[in-house]
């Protein structure tokens, strides 16, 4: 059994190293608006499935010709399987439009709530919750 200190000591080294990890996880509700969606589309640069979030890139032609790119973040590749998402399902090059949650700082960043390509299938990130209801 070990010593009070050094109980002490493990949990104390314990906290320091685990520290960083907790804070890499964000909140959703900090980062993105949840009761507002946008859609965006575009052409994939690139898709990391990977933890904690998987991450799309894509490029964005606006109204005056101009490419933008977008990043949009989803669920952990552990979800995504369940929803049916593989490391090959979004390529570069596949037309998509994706329906998301917008980033809070306006930048061009959003939450995944669905992909759609373009011969009409789908995949299903964020679940979406219908909005409080109003009180009278």
């Amino acid at each position: 059994m070990l010593s009070k200190k050094i109980q002490g000591i493990v949990i104390i080294l314990n906290a320091f190293f685990l520290a960083p990890l907790a804070q890499a996880h964000h909140s959703f509700a900090v980062h993105f608006v949840a009761d507002n969606t946008i859609f965006v589309s575009g052409t994939v640069d690139s898709f990391r499935f990977s933890n904690p979030h998987g991450m799309l890139t894509f490029s964005v032609v606006d109204a005056s010709g101009q490419v933008a790119q977008w990043r949009a973040e989803t669920n952990s590749p552990n979800v995504l399987k369940r929803r049916g998402w593989t490391k090959e399902s979004l390529k570069a090059g596949d037309n998509i439009t994706v329906e998301g949650f917008p980033a809070r700082d306006g930048t061009s960043y959003m939450r995944i709530s669905k992909v759609v390509f373009a011969d009409g299938h789908e995949l299903i990130g964020q679940a979406r919750t219908a909005p409080p209801a109003e009180k009278d």
